[in-house]
């Protein structure tokens, strides 16, 4: 997203661009000189001179001296070969070059040269990569890789355009934050990384982009953040009936549990509605976080929304509030519900202090009579269009959003803010850790061994495939489903996506009422199923999950007292990634190393992924300047002349155009 009235001006009127050179510019999406100096450089080709006492066998160099024999051409080897001699350091050394049939043509007896290449100690030789003329030579070469283009003819059409003032570029960051950390004007900064006279100028020229990068999504993320405050009366409570609810839990909260509710409860105290992201890490207890959040609103007689991506996740959630919220009036609406208009009817009456249910809450005709606070579990799972329609339903916009997929610190603070971010990491004392195996399958004898003392011991084992059918991977249900039938003598149950939601209810009811059973299952168990007696899953084909997504499945057991074992099982080796899972039960770990193998996409959408798209940013190493970045704009919009001063109309004009709520 560029900023100003930008001065187009067309290459074809660029000197030295001709027809050619414009129909490959035009392929690669450039059209204007702007658009040229938008491109930067891939990479940078180090010509600088090496300053060498003795030379290593081996040793990639880079000198320069004059040659002193004529170049001799052999066009009958399999692979053509040039050769000469150079003089270099009083000595005389071999340059051999291959596939360069020209430099006979362009080099000649005592032309002073650079050569970079490998030295050959024991031949006394140099194999060149590269030999230009001395006199043309740039310490450092860009590297654009813009179609079949030479990259010093692109070079040259850069600097003619810099030395013509053939593009206008307007600066974008406010100067106080430029003096402040030292940082080059916008123009500036392009020359130096186009241009570049020293490697420390490429380097200031991208800590600039840097924080321009990071500087404009603050801007983004702060400006919808505060289109969507409503304002609203600081919520009231009875702080001494919530401690006293909270004293007679049957077990104490953590550290982390204390924490996010003390965040929600801050936020309540603001005087506008707060959008607020729960991290909990698989069986951290974020679902007790919730409910202790719905009490201020239970006091307030006023309504509560709670959606989840599932019927059995939403089903878990009324059990488990109507255990815990005994004098709440709570109803559960999904696809299943009977008497569903009846059930809508005292939903719009009030009659229900919380209403949980799946996507059947963002339905038309489903009108709440106060509803004050939303909860949307597992919020990935849902788009941006269907979280939205339920909190249009309300009016203050009071959002938390849960996840049990750990997203990496930097991803959580730029989605939605770092005020707005609670993880709970801590697990319960009662939960004992999931022990991991990683097995290659030729060793798959060691899981049925597992297997086989879970059946007998009557708890539930969990077997997961990514794939119904044989045509996408070697393992899927129908394979596994013929190799435990062979290898093991127990119930087993079967649950994938092809399947009726009726048939899937029934396979599942089978199953949990069952123990001593296997569910053979596709990833629909990644969430939603808590079951005490689980304590044994297999994944097959595990190189085809990611390490969040392996971590997620890993969490359907280990929910009680009871020895609870994960085994990860690849076709070929994937000891690396792999190994990692069975080190570590920190899913936020886990998440920052996915981060660096997948991208952003995985943990956030294709919605908020897609302006996470940064030429020089990145997410996890620059950190601190994301922070830095925060910390600026925050400062900048609470200057009172913020919207009205004419040093910022970039600023406004990019807002304008940029954020859309």
């Amino acid at each position: 997203m560029e900023l100003g009235d930008i001065l187009e001006i067309k290459l074809d009127q660029v000197k030295g661009v001709g027809p050619k050179l414009l129909y490959t510019f035009r392929n690669n999406s450039i059209w204007s000189t702007y658009d040229l100096i938008l491109r930067y450089p891939k990479t940078y080709q180090d010509f600088s001179i090496d300053q060498i006492n003795h030379l290593k066998h081996k040793e990639k160099i880079t000198v320069s001296g004059k040659i002193t024999t004529p170049i001799k051409d052999n066009p009958y080897a399999r692979v053509h070969m040039a050769s000469f001699h150079m003089e270099l350091f009083g000595d005389q050394i071999e340059v051999i070059a291959f596939n360069r049939p020209y430099l006979s043509k362009q080099f000649f007896l005592n032309d002073e040269i650079v050569v970079q290449g490998t030295y050959q100690l024991y031949k006394h030789q140099i194999i060149a990569q590269t030999v230009i003329k001395k006199e043309k030579n740039i310490e450092i070469k860009p590297i654009y890789h813009i179609g079949d283009i030479h990259d010093k003819t692109v070079t040259n059409i850069v600097k003619t355009i810099f030395d013509e003032d053939l593009v206008q570029i307007y600066e974008t960051i406010p100067d106080v934050f430029l003096d402040k950390y030292q940082m080059p004007k916008r123009m500036d900064a392009y020359k130096m990384i186009h241009l570049p006279k020293s490697f420390d100028e490429i380097k200031q020229a991208k800590r600039r982009f840097k924080y321009e990068e990071a500087f404009y999504l603050q801007l983004k993320l702060k400006a919808e953040l505060k289109a969507r405050q409503v304002p609203r009366d600081p919520i009231a409570y009875d702080i001494d009936q919530i401690k006293a609810f909270i004293s007679e839990l049957p077990y104490e909260l953590t550290n982390d549990q204390k924490q996010a509710v003390n965040d929600i409860y801050k936020d309540y105290h603001r005087p506008y509605g707060h959008y607020r992201l729960i991290q909990g890490d698989v069986g951290s207890g974020k679902t007790l976080v919730t409910c202790l959040a719905t009490l201020p609103f239970l006091q307030l007689h006023k309504q509560v929304a709670l959606m989840a991506p599932t019927e059995l996740l939403a089903t878990q959630h009324y059990q488990y509030f109507k255990t815990l919220l005994k004098e709440a009036n709570i109803c559960l609406l999904t696809g299943k519900t009977k008497q569903k208009q009846l059930v809508k009817e005292q939903i719009k009456q009030g009659v229900y202090d919380i209403v949980i249910g799946t996507h059947a809450l963002i339905e038309d005709d489903v009108v709440f009579h106060d509803l004050s606070l939303i909860i949307i579990d597992e919020q990935h799972k849902f788009g941006v269009d269907t979280r939205n329609k339920l909190i249009d339903k309300s009016k203050c916009n009071d959002v938390i959003f849960l996840t049990a997929t750990p997203i990496p610190r930097t991803l959580a603070m730029v989605a939605f803010g770092e005020s707005n971010v609670s993880i709970i990491k801590e697990k319960p004392m009662h939960r004992k850790k999931v022990d991991t195996h990683y097995l290659i399958k030729k060793d798959i004898h060691k899981l049925y061994e597992a297997i086989d003392q879970k059946i007998k011991n009557k708890e539930h084992v969990f077997v997961v495939v990514p794939a119904i059918s044989s045509d996408k991977v070697d393992d899927n249900i129908d394979s596994v489903y013929q190799e435990l039938t062979l290898n093991i003598s127990a119930p087993i149950y079967v649950l994938h996506g092809k399947q009726s939601k009726e048939e899937q209810e029934s396979q599942m009811e089978k199953f949990m009422y069952n123990p001593g059973s296997i569910l053979l299952a596709t990833t629909m168990i990644e969430v939603g199923i808590d079951i005490p007696t689980a304590t044994l899953i297999a994944i097959y084909a595990a190189e085809h999950f990611g390490l969040s997504q392996l971590h997620q499945l890993r969490g359907r057991v280990g929910r009680s007292h009871l020895p609870s074992q994960c085994f990860v099982i690849s076709q070929k080796e994937d000891i690396e990634r792999l190994e990692i899972l069975t080190k570590t039960d920190d899913g936020f770990k886990l998440s920052e190393y996915d981060l660096i193998q997948r991208g952003p996409g995985d943990f956030l959408g294709s919605e908020q992924s897609g302006y996470l798209d940064f030429k020089f940013l990145d997410l996890i190493s620059d950190y601190p300047i994301l922070m830095e970045a925060s910390k600026n704009v925050e400062w900048l919009m609470q200057q009172k002349d913020f919207y009205t001063n004419i040093k910022y109309k970039y600023l406004q004009r990019y807002i304008k155009n940029n954020i859309k709520i």
